[in-house]
C-alpha cells in the first residue's frame, strides 16, 4: 500500500492560504532574511518551534532567528 504525498506549502504563502492577514493576525519576520517569527493574534503573539512547541506570549517579545541569528525585538501588537 502506498503512502499519499503530501506537498509542502510554499514558503512565501501563510497558512490561511496566501490571502492577506486580517487586522487581528499579522505576520512578524526578520528584520535581515524576513523568516517567520511569529503571528499576532488577538493581542498575543504566537510562537510555534519544531516538535509541535507553541506558545502565546504577550509584549515586548524578543527572539533570536533561527535562519541567521540575528536578534529582533517587537514591542506591541502594532509589530512596529
Amino acid at each position: 500500500m502506498t503512502t499519499p504525498y503530501h506537498s509542502r506549502r510554499v514558503a512565501n504563502q501563510s497558512h490561511n492560504g496566501g490571502t492577506p492577514p486580517s487586522t487581528t493576525e499579522r505576520e512578524w519576520r526578520c528584520n535581515s532574511c524576513a523568516k517567520l517569527l511569529g503571528v499576532c493574534r488577538d493581542g498575543q503573539m504566537h510562537l510555534r518551534f519544531a516538535r509541535g512547541h507553541e506558545y502565546l506570549v504577550g509584549f515586548p517579545v524578543v527572539a533570536t532567528c533561527r535562519g541567521c541569528g540575528s536578534l529582533n525585538t517587537v514591542t506591541g501588537p502594532g509589530l512596529r
